[in-house]
């Protein structure tokens, strides 16, 4: 299985991580980094074991970090859709296409 990111998730992690960087240090951005990167791993090794947010999308969240990752599942590809944060619209994201 391989994982697609959407051209958009790189502005949105980047948003993110700008944001802890100046709040706490370098330290919490690194964090949320992490903790992005296991949701992903999370997500590859059991992409069924999320539930649906919306037509086709399901969603993952991060432990410690108010976020959340939309995701599709296409044959052997996961698509990465949207990093959101939780408070965030929840139609946010849902017009990404590829």
């Amino acid at each position: 299985m391989s994982a697609v990111y959407h051209w958009r998730i790189q502005k949105d992690l980047r948003t993110a991580l700008a944001y802890y960087d100046a709040e706490g240090g370098s330290d919490l951005g690194d964090r949320c980094f992490a903790e992005v990167e296991h949701a992903a791993a999370k997500v590859m090794a059991h992409p069924q074991a999320f539930h649906f947010a919306a037509p086709g999308l399901r969603r993952v969240a991060l432990r410690s970090f108010p976020y959340h990752m939309l995701f599709e599942e296409r044959r052997e590809t996961i698509r990465f859709l949207v990093l959101r944060h939780d408070k965030r619209h929840p139609s946010f994201g849902l017009r990404r296409r590829w």
